[in-house]
């Protein structure tokens, strides 16, 4: 299902079942040689305006909330699990399947960012997909 305004970049892989909310843009790659296509796997929320981009994976029936980024660059934090995801040399950023992902900020390095409060964005997984998550994706299912 694709709502308005939603943009598929070239060579982007989507899979079955996925909604891709309003204004939700996912990349794609051309170039440069070698450069990993965003991958969207099989029954994925992601909702609106959120972007995809740079060789990232989203796994199998993960929930993207409205406003979530998602490059390779970025560090993902995952609060159930205790642990954090990024590219690495030889491997795309990879959300883990089920994962709900919200987007989030930490504090700024020590300096001139801390005397004045500043935050960086970043995206984190709150939870893993449960009986609830469903039960808010039916109305998704009965449109279909």
């Amino acid at each position: 299902m694709i709502d308005s305004h939603a943009l598929v970049g070239s060579c982007a892989q989507v899979g079955r079942r996925v909604h891709l909310s309003a204004g939700a843009m996912l990349g794609g790659v051309l170039e440069p040689v070698g450069a990993l296509p965003v991958i969207v796997e099989d029954d994925v929320l992601v909702g609106g305006n959120c972007g995809v981009y740079e060789g990232t994976i989203i796994g199998r029936r993960a929930v993207l909330g409205s406003g979530v980024i998602l490059t390779g660059s970025l560090t993902v934090y995952d609060i159930p699990r205790q642990t954090t995801y990024r590219r690495s040399a030889d491997a795309p950023l990879r959300i883990p399947e089920g994962a709900v992902v919200v987007p989030g900020s930490r504090r700024a390095p020590a300096g001139f960012a801390e005397r004045h409060g500043l935050h960086l964005y970043t995206p984190i997984i709150v939870k893993y997909r449960d009986e609830k998550t469903d039960a808010s994706a039916a109305l998704e299912e009965a449109l279909r």
